[in-house]
């Protein structure tokens, strides 16, 4: 449809500007139409088990940083509100980024996680034998 939120287009827009510091190949991402028709976006870094070594079993994430000036230069991105929170154990047990604006004459909020979300599985393995990073396989796979 003409008036549907370009959710591909916007996501791409948002993981070429999300910089992980050592290698991680994914992020949680979820998407939602609201009634009011706003896109509410997620994304989040993910956690990763390690395989092997002393550290086997352990869950760990990669840093990462976001670079918010080429985010926000591009033409079809227009923000109206930034904002952010840093962690408070009742309200915001993760701290994160918050973007309001329109995306291709779109309504969206964004919220960028600064660390996973809590009691969320691992996504990918660190595989200390193999040296490789890779992810990990459903049972359905």
């Amino acid at each position: 449809m003409k008036n549907d939120f370009d959710e591909f287009g916007f996501k791409d827009l948002v993981v070429r500007n999300w910089c992980y510091h050592r290698t991680c190949r994914h992020q949680m991402w979820s998407a939602t139409k609201m009634d009011d028709g706003v896109m509410k976006l997620s994304i989040a870094p993910i956690y990763q088990e390690i395989l092997g070594g002393e550290d086997d079993g352990k869950l760990v994430w990669a840093s990462f940083s976001m670079r918010l000036t080429e985010l926000f230069a591009d033409p079809h991105l227009e923000v109206n509100e930034l904002g952010f929170r840093s962690y408070c154990e009742k309200n915001t047990p993760n701290p994160l980024i918050e973007i309001r604006g329109n995306y291709k004459s779109r309504l969206f909020n964004l919220t960028i996680h600064l660390e996973p979300q809590l009691d969320t599985d691992p996504i990918e393995i660190i595989d200390t034998i193999r040296n490789q990073t890779r992810a990990i396989r459903s049972i359905r796979e």
